[in-house]
């Protein structure tokens, strides 16, 4: 009899089909015959991953509907067996798969909608942090406001869209029929984070917002931010715009902490 940590790797890879020898290390208990017993567990398995795809994607799965939906977990089980303890990351790599593998790969709104699951699941499991309130900016002398830097709650993320992906979750959501597939024919973005009751929550991102949160996102000051707001405003309306929008993401609680220099 092999060693434990051999008869573990091997009994994964009868999981995984990668071998059809694991009947070797069984021994017999009638009236079961040992082929049986073993495809109970190769079928529990399967049935375990499939139920964490059912989790993690409801809304992909209605709108694929029962037939395309088995054929996309019996790929993606084929195509990306788990490789980590944790069935939490189980299903990163599905708008991999739908993005590349036909027939999915013909409608792209479908790893669109995937991608969403995954950046609302991201959100929701994200780690705990403060956030700064709206009383707070009192505490921020005049002269401080040019050199203040921004850190984000850390559930706090952008989701860009190409398709009615977001419009077709809500549907769905809600128990509509979703409109057909559109391509928009620019980019759009979503706000997307989980606030202080810990639900999950998201909108639709004006262009010079996102552009705004990016820049802080990534580590820029007030000043050079109302730079980038300097492109779609009139110079006399920046600093106005600017303190609204961080008004409005301190009333929506993705503010982790406002930098200032002392």
């Amino acid at each position: 009899m092999p060693e434990l940590e051999t008869l573990q790797h091997e009994f994964i890879k009868f999981l995984t089909n990668q071998s059809q020898n694991f009947s070797q290390y069984i021994s017999e208990q009638p009236p079961v015959d040992t082929d049986i017993r073993l495809g109970i567990y190769h079928n529990a398995y399967r049935m375990r991953l499939r139920e964490t795809i059912d989790s993690d994607h409801p809304i992909l799965g209605s709108y694929l509907g029962d037939e395309l939906y088995d054929q996309l977990v019996l790929g993606y089980i084929e195509h990306y067996p788990s490789q980590v303890k944790s069935l939490r990351h189980f299903c990163a790599n599905i708008p991999t798969y739908l993005q590349h593998q036909a027939p999915f790969s013909q409608h792209p709104i479908l790893a669109e909608l995937a991608q969403f699951e995954r950046v609302l699941l991201s959100a929701f499991d994200a780690v705990d942090s403060k956030v700064v309130a709206i009383t707070d900016l009192a505490a921020i002398n005049p002269e401080q406001w040019p050199d203040i830097k921004l850190t984000f709650h850390p559930s706090t993320t952008i989701f860009t869209e190409h398709y009615n992906s977001v419009e077709t979750w809500q549907a769905l959501k809600s128990e509509q029929s979703p409109n057909p597939a559109v391509k928009h024919p620019l980019a759009s973005y979503w706000l997307v984070w989980r606030n202080q009751q810990r639900l999950t929550e998201f909108y639709h991102q004006d262009p010079r917002e996102q552009e705004l949160w990016q820049h802080f996102n990534a580590g820029g000051d007030f000043a050079q931010g109302c730079e980038v707001l300097s492109q779609h405003f009139e110079p006399d309306q920046v600093p106005l715009q600017a303190v609204t929008l961080l008004k409005n993401w301190l009333s929506q609680g993705i503010i982790s902490h406002i930098i200032s220099k002392n």
